[in-house]
């Protein structure tokens, strides 16, 4: 009798996806004699099998059969009811993510739980998205293996510029792409323009006002299988937080994220150890939707400055030094951390008071997942009050208000504006107390819960 498969539903987008390759991995190893099946859309996922871990791939039609059988393990990784609705159905010992029962949707999984959390409160998340997808599947540790290999230069002289992105905000216009196309075919490199049929106009107007040879423009000329194997041979891959951007990340091509709109370079940015990210050094970035009246994240971009990060980028990356060359914006490099997380430093000066927040609740969730990791949080609080003390004291004093006013509801079902009513610094963590409360029915073993936590995170800043 043959293995009983490992089902992972991923029915969004091709960047996502392409996150979940390295979940795919995972599963591969704890699971190793079961085969992958994996639930996605085909429009991405016929492209992309050639390069994906090894699964079988099925459209979402499939989901009512899919239903009906038996499996390893079970993992909903978005939010779309037919998928919750066919992880009720099957038949699992181990179910993640989303599931329809009798009683509403609940949301399996520590870590699953908390990906659905960051919805609309995603500041100071200091996790990566293809981290999370497999967090309940490979706890972190020394050794925890990176998904994707070191990008290499390949010194070609080419430079690709993915042009298009899923919303006007995250991209820029055509007239920055064709100065920056510009000054770097004057600098001697050689632009190719990238991007699918909704780009096909774009990128005709920036090859003409860059004054690039019409062969320069590949967008929509090409299938995705083919814009890999354009990526294989660039120097360097200048793009927006998009579906490509993965693509180029997952083959091992040098990465340089321009990171802009509302997009958080920790969470969605490139996850190989070695790449760039270029985002606003303001404080607002990373935001799941804009409140400011101008997209200040956008204007903070100019051809002249990223032009400048780009031969940085080539010429010597190893000695960057600060932000000196690109005023208004800071240069960041991915890396793996002491558990082999995903982490995003600085280039060139020491964390700013987000980076160590959002290390601080980094700490946190570790250590409300595992007892093992609570030295983890107590490092981390430590160094926040030694570097930021009126901070610490700000985040332990809203911590307290925030535990009076729980008691006073114990047992009982919070507003559903309850945790955006708490001040910045502390909402991720109401955030998911109240998720965590709703996903327990607001029983007393869930109040139980979200309170012990709630004390450990006070005992890590008394």
């Amino acid at each position: 009798m043959s293995a009983e498969p490992v089902l992972v539903l991923q029915l969004r987008r091709m960047g996502d996806l392409i996150l979940t390759f390295p979940l795919l991995m995972a599963l591969a190893r704890r699971y190793a004699g079961h085969p992958l099946w994996v639930a996605a859309d085909p429009r991405f996922f016929q492209d992309l099998m050639p390069l994906a871990p090894q699964a079988v791939f099925f459209p979402p039609e499939h989901l009512p059969i899919l239903a009906q059988r038996s499996y390893a393990a079970a993992i909903n990784l978005g939010s779309r009811e037919d998928a919750a609705a066919c992880m009720a159905a099957l038949e699992a010992p181990l179910k993640l993510g989303p599931v329809a029962g009798a009683a509403g949707l609940h949301i399996e999984g520590f870590w699953q739980l908390y990906r659905a959390a960051l919805t609309r409160n995603n500041r100071h998340n200091a996790f990566h998205w293809a981290d999370l997808h497999r967090l309940d599947i490979l706890p972190p540790g020394p050794g925890w293996p990176a998904p994707m290999p070191r990008p290499e230069r390949s010194r070609t002289g080419r430079v690709g510029l993915v042009l298009g992105a899923s919303e006007p905000a995250k991209r820029p216009d055509a007239r920055f792409w064709g100065r920056l196309a510009g000054r770097l075919a004057r600098a001697g490199f050689v632009p190719l323009l990238l991007g699918g049929p909704a780009e096909r106009d774009l990128g005709g107007e920036v090859g003409r006002l860059a004054r690039l040879p019409q062969a320069a423009n590949l967008c929509g000329r090409l299938a995705l299988r083919e814009v890999a194997q354009v990526m294989r041979g660039l120097d360097l891959c200048i793009t927006p937080d998009t579906g490509p951007m993965h693509l180029a990340d997952w083959l091992g091509v040098p990465v340089l994220n321009l990171s802009m709109g509302n997009v958080h370079a920790r969470e969605t940015g490139p996850v190989a150890p070695g790449q760039f990210v270029l985002r606003a050094a303001i404080s607002c970035v990373g935001c799941w939707s804009c409140q400011q009246s101008r997209l200040r994240c956008k204007e903070a971009f100019g051809p002249e400055a990223v032009a400048r990060a780009v031969h940085a980028v080539l010429d010597n990356p190893e000695e960057i030094g600060g932000n000196a060359d690109w005023p208004g914006l800071e240069l960041l490099r991915t890396g793996r951390d002491e558990l082999g997380l995903h982490s995003l430093a600085p280039v060139g000066k020491d964390p700013a008071v987000g980076g160590l927040l959002e290390d601080f609740w980094q700490g946190a969730f570790l250590a409300f997942s595992s007892p093992d990791l609570a030295p983890l949080l107590n490092t981390r609080a430590t160094r926040l009050q030694e570097t930021q003390p009126a901070l610490a004291e700000r985040l332990s004093t809203s911590l307290g208000r925030l535990l009076t006013a729980w008691a006073r509801q114990v047992g009982c079902p919070l507003p559903e504006d309850f945790w955006a009513g708490q001040p910045p610094l502390l909402r991720i963590f109401a955030g998911h107390a109240q998720m965590t409360l709703q996903n327990g029915d607001f029983s007393k073993g869930a109040w139980h819960t979200v309170l012990e936590r709630a004390e450990l995170l006070r005992a890590a800043l008394a």
